[in-house]
């Protein structure tokens, strides 16, 4: 059956017909890929039902339970150590401020008091009555004790 448009011209060249053939060629590599995808899942499901997991026993809860007790107290004792060694550092410093402030002020006393000796003597020196023999000491000094 042949079908002419009566809108074209006769006068009009006519193109010639075009075949177009559709080819499907199916390929192996697909199956291939889901028969593998297929196979796998199959074992791993035979494999989650066939494995149970081992029942844990009291013995081995006890024994973790144990286990965390000690881990926690092992933690706790660190941080024990820790808050100790941090109180015993700012005691120790401390300590150090109190006696560099107790060294001067006992400094300052013993200045104080040579000070004080100092000027006694001068006074002293300075109230004695002079010698008369001429020797330079105080007939004081001369006596037997």
């Amino acid at each position: 059956m042949t079908y002419t448009d009566p809108s074209l011209h006769p006068e009009a060249p006519r193109q010639p017909e075009r075949v177009v053939e559709v080819r499907r060629e199916s390929s192996p590599l697909g199956w291939l890929v889901a028969g593998v995808v297929a196979i796998v899942a199959v074992i791993a499901v035979a494999f989650m039902l066939t494995s149970r997991p081992m029942a844990a026993s009291s013995d081995q809860l006890a024994q973790a339970q144990e286990q965390g007790r000690a881990a926690g107290l092992v933690e706790g004792a660190q941080v024990g150590l820790q808050t100790g060694a941090d109180q015993a550092r700012q005691a120790a410093e401390a300590s150090a401020r109190e006696a560099a402030s107790a060294a001067e002020s006992v400094r300052r006393q013993t200045e104080i008091q040579a000070q004080t000796a100092a000027d006694a003597a001068q006074d002293a020196a300075a109230t004695a009555p002079a010698a008369t023999d001429g020797t330079g000491t105080s007939p004081q000094a001369d006596q037997p004790r």
